[in-house]
């Protein structure tokens, strides 16, 4: 290793590398201590990448920042990073495991809620990131002969999840233009059902009922579509599932399929 790239990488290990000692400073030996000590100086650039991971949490996370205040998020948000520091310069990709730290961290757990809400925003960013998708092909859907074999494919902007909590509503009380008279209750919801897709630049929640939410779902583990119809079946008899493999492809939540 050149002594440049020694001089890089031992620097990236102290800012993103936890609590600065005597032991574990690497710069050590290469920076002027004699005004300040190496631990010290480090962690004035330590400080500052927790700044900026912390503004990129932000960004993912602006409910559960809305939800806890902006202190108290900096606070968690300090812990999380301390115990899990980016592998990647792409801030794009870090924070996916904040929701399960959020359902450990002591002082928020009676906060039950958050966990769900977490994992709704980062389905919300995933999305954001997500490539388009092709338009569906009616045409060639109506050559298939048998739908015995016939798989369909969600968009690459697609999430479903499903929660005991009505997270759908927490997250859409704390929007900017929120809609009025939203009733809430966090005493034993019978479930939420969602789906989030883009349309053009703007990520769409749509929350459904069981048997459309295990319709999709089936899609997304990759079952072919007489599997799907009966995983739908299997919550709801009556379901119409030429109306909702229409609404779907015409939405642009199902863009293609395999046989």
């Amino acid at each position: 290793m050149s002594k440049l790239a020694e001089l890089q990488a031992n620097f990236i290990h102290d800012c993103l590398s936890g609590p600065l000692t005597p032991d574990n400073t690497l710069m050590a030996n290469d920076i002027d201590t004699q005004n300040i000590s190496a631990q010290g100086l480090m962690g004035i650039y330590q400080n500052s990448a927790i700044a900026n991971i912390t503004n990129s949490l932000s960004l993912s996370y602006p409910v559960i920042e809305k939800l806890v205040g902006s202190d108290f998020f900096r606070a968690m948000c300090k812990q999380y990073i301390v115990n899990h520091w980016p592998t990647s310069g792409n801030m794009d990709d870090y924070g996916e495991s904040f929701s399960s730290f959020l359902a450990k961290f002591e002082q928020a757990k009676h906060l039950n809620y958050l966990e769900d809400v977490a994992q709704l925003e980062w389905l919300f960013h995933q999305s954001s990131l997500a490539h388009d998708s092709r338009h569906f092909d009616w045409t060639n859907l109506e050559k298939v002969a048998s739908s015995d074999t016939l798989t369909f494919l969600l968009s690459p902007s697609v999430s479903i999840m499903s929660s005991t909590m009505p997270i759908d509503k927490i997250w859409l009380m704390n929007q900017i233009n929120a809609p009025e008279n939203i009733e809430l209750s966090l005493d034993g919801d019978s479930g939420t059902f969602i789906v989030l897709f883009r349309q053009g630049l703007k990520i769409e929640m749509m929350t459904v009922v069981a048997s459309e939410f295990m319709f999709l779902q089936s899609i997304e583990n990759g079952h072919d579509f007489e599997v799907a119809i009966e995983s739908a079946k299997a919550v709801d008899a009556n379901i119409s599932i030429d109306h909702y493999l229409k609404k779907y492809i015409e939405l642009g939540v199902i863009y293609g399929f395999s046989v």
